[in-house]
């Protein structure tokens, strides 16, 4: 077994491993370099996020819009959902680099507050006759700026992040930090083009690395294991891509340091803070009686939540007196998050017991997609017979 292979298990067996975890950086910077088109084909993962891309404005009346050129074929018979750019300062180009917070905004309700400094209203008067739009129908990018940036002459990780169809099937050497196999959600999502697949990161930019074990030299990394990542790799290969996807073809790599490259900085404002999530329905509601013993819970929130917080953080029992004294057993149940409504469903194996009060409880540890956490909740309700 490697060096590497020893040092795993001794953490592991240790409890040292989630020390060395913890201590890495759990996310990237808090900007993503990434393109005009990765902003359309992922916009779940971007929305409220700061990103910088290359691009083009136009002017479409008031508003600036971000040209993005896409395969019509992707989007069927949707129609394709334009980005309009919101900005701190009118720069005086119309290309460069582009700075500010993306916003889906069929994700956020029409009169959240974060928002008030901005006037969607005459927007939506002139793309959607005046109606809040759905999800993934109409983007913005908030707080802008535009830098007159240009890429380097000799291709860098963050300049292939931007514009990879500038660099296609060209070789290519490049320095970033091992991330493995996305462990850090540096990407919108998985590449599946080899059992090697790996993501380097560096300054506000990630791209995925492919074709070629990471080891060499004095390393032998496992893209699974947090505890391999950190280490700075320099790997040559060909820039390839594929729809959205953009990878290099690796054909070699070996141990780095840190480049002195770094994307200049811009204040930008700070990031509008949302309110924190609540529940705004639940059936049945608090305190029904004589509900149907086949009843499912169901429980819609103010803001999208992370349907894997939910998980161990459910609890449903049986309360209050009854004639035989204590409350039967709680009622086996499964639990079922619906990001499109912001639902919550808890379903029960069984009917439930006649003539008995269930408590329903959202238990510490919940949090929506922003980080903020739900305050514990509870519902009571008593079912029929």
């Amino acid at each position: 077994m490697s060096d590497n292979g020893n040092l795993r298990k001794l953490l592991a067996a240790s409890g040292l491993c989630l020390l060395v975890s913890s201590a890495l950086p759990a996310q990237g910077p808090g900007r993503i370099a990434t393109t005009p088109q990765a902003l359309l084909a992922s916009p779940a993962f971007f929305h409220g996020k700061r990103v910088a891309v290359y691009g083009q404005v136009v002017q479409a009346g008031e508003q600036s819009r971000l040209q993005v050129a896409v395969d019509e074929a992707a989007f069927g018979k949707r129609a394709i959902p334009q980005v309009f750019v919101f900005w701190k300062e009118q720069p005086s180009r119309s290309d460069g680099e582009i700075r500010g917070e993306f916003w889906d905004l069929g994700r956020i309700n029409a009169d959240d507050s974060r928002f008030s400094t901005y006037d969607f209203k005459r927007l939506l008067e002139t793309v959607t006759n005046g109606r809040w739009p759905a999800r993934e129908e109409l983007f913005v990018i908030v707080g802008a700026v535009m830098l007159d940036s240009q890429l380097p002459a000799n291709a860098s990780l963050r300049a292939i992040a931007m514009a990879p169809d500038r660099y296609a099937d060209r070789e290519v050497t490049v320095v970033g930090r091992f991330r493995g196999r996305n462990l850090y959600a540096d990407l919108p999502g998985p590449l599946n083009k080899s059992r090697w697949d790996f993501v380097l990161q560096s300054a506000d930019a990630a791209i995925w690395t492919s074709g070629v074990q990471p080891r060499g030299k004095d390393f032998n990394l496992d893209p699974g294991a947090r505890v391999d990542t950190g280490k700075w790799l320099r790997v040559n290969g060909l820039v390839r891509t594929e729809g959205n996807a953009v990878w290099i073809e690796a054909k070699s790599m070996e141990l780095s340091t840190e480049p002195a490259e770094a994307a200049a900085e811009v204040e930008l404002p700070p990031a509008p803070k949302a309110p924190p999530p609540e529940v705004v329905f639940s059936a049945p509601v608090p305190d029904e009686a004589a509900v149907e013993r086949t009843t499912a819970v169901r429980i819609q929130f103010s803001w999208d939540m992370i349907g894997r917080s939910f998980r161990d953080r459910v609890r449903v029992t049986y309360v209050g007196p009854t004639q035989g004294g204590a409350p039967p057993e709680p009622p086996p149940f499964t639990v079922d998050y619906n990001e499109g409504n912001r639902a919550l469903a808890i379903r029960f194996a069984k009917p439930l017991e006649p003539f008995q009060t269930l408590k329903v409880e959202l238990l510490e540890g919940i949090t929506a997609v922003d980080g903020q956490p739900l305050e514990p909740w509870a519902l009571t309700f008593s079912t029929g017979g």
